[in-house]
């Protein structure tokens, strides 16, 4: 669009001094039609300016905001680039500045539902220097979701650091031919002592979920949280009676242990998202508020002749007696990652 430019104001020509009478009347008018000439080339250069600069500050607005011009075929164009994978820029921006943030207050400018997980993160990082340079934001990889979760605005980038051996600060003992041969058998103190895995450092995964804001994609931190320090597996693997807490966890339908399978229940298996190891079942009652939600992924029994797995978000309980804990469901959240996808259903129930 050009700008428009005014009209050129003319200069009043000035009188030729042949015709001029000296006197002094004449002499003052010919001065102030001068003036006034001068004055309205002035007025004129400045709307000139002034005119220019709007047409700059116009194309400027323009560069700065690509999403809202062009037609609506072009705008569809650049959004399916979005998401399929323009996103990775941002999502690899926000990582960053989210990791080189030092407390809370620095982290929450990057966090999903900032002001609702404020408390949460403070009593989780206790205060102290936060550290997450051992997971750098380059370090991760871009992880593509169902189309249909990216056109909701959800994505992920994935951590995985496979089991590192420090050979400098490890000596594994040889065993002798007889041994390797297998003429004998390792004794319960060479069997231990050169086992692998005590030489292996533990992998580190973790999951870094972006949900797509009016504002610019926000890091999940529940998830963040919960897969780089294995909260899944210190909960379940350290039992504190009347101690909770809300996970994130994939689901599906388990076979019991054997001989521990009780009659009008179902087994089910909750694993953290990112270590599937890391994981506990439950028993079910099956004529139940939260039998008959799960069973929506039930298999044994069924035509089906492989596990469904779902994602969702649960509190588990360890309820019981400090003697004998037993870990049950005290609330079904919702399928999904509840900030993400999920919704918290207005009915929930407990495994009893």
């Amino acid at each position: 669009m050009e700008p428009v430019v005014p009209p050129r104001v003319e200069e009043t020509p000035e009188i030729e001094a042949s015709t001029a009478v000296p006197t002094a009347p004449i002499k003052s008018t010919t001065q102030k039609k001068s003036s006034s000439g001068i004055l309205a080339a002035m007025v004129g250069v400045l709307l000139l300016i002034l005119a220019g600069g709007a047409a700059m500050l116009y194309f400027l607005q323009q560069m700065d905001a690509p999403m809202s011009t062009g037609s609506p075929g072009d705008m569809a164009i650049r959004e399916a680039d979005y998401i399929r994978i323009g996103w990775q820029k941002d999502a690899y921006d926000v990582l960053g500045k989210f990791i080189a943030g030092t407390s809370v207050e620095e982290k929450l400018h990057y966090v999903h539902n900032p002001e609702i997980l404020r408390p949460h993160m403070e009593n989780f990082y206790g205060g102290v220097f936060i550290n997450d340079s051992d997971t750098p934001a380059e370090a991760f990889s871009a992880s593509e979701l169902p189309e249909a979760d990216r056109k909701r605005g959800i994505f992920v980038l994935f951590y995985n650091q496979l089991p590192q051996f420090a050979l400098r600060e490890f000596f594994r003992p040889l065993a002798p031919l007889e041994v390797q041969y297998g003429i004998d058998e390792a004794d319960s103190s060479l069997s231990t002592m050169a086992r692998v895995g005590d030489f292996a450092m533990e992998p580190m995964r973790v999951l870094a979920f972006f949900k797509r804001t009016d504002e610019s994609l926000k890091l999940d931190w529940e998830i963040f949280a919960q897969t780089k320090y294995r909260v899944f597996r210190d909960f379940v693997e350290l039992p504190e009676v009347g101690h909770s807490e809300v996970l994130r966890a994939l689901v599906q339908e388990a076979v019991p242990d054997e001989g521990q399978g009780i009659a009008g229940t179902r087994t089910y298996r909750f694993s953290d998202p990112a270590h599937p190891s890391d994981s506990a079942q439950i028993d079910v009652v099956v004529d139940s508020e939260l039998g008959r939600t799960l069973s929506v992924i039930d298999w044994l029994g069924t035509e089906l002749n492989q596990p469904i797995t779902k994602t969702a978000t649960v509190e588990l309980e360890w309820a019981g007696d400090e003697a004998a804990p037993i870990l049950q469901i005290k609330r079904f959240i919702c399928w999904e990652f509840l900030g993400l996808g999920g919704k918290e259903m207005p009915v929930t129930a407990a495994s009893e």
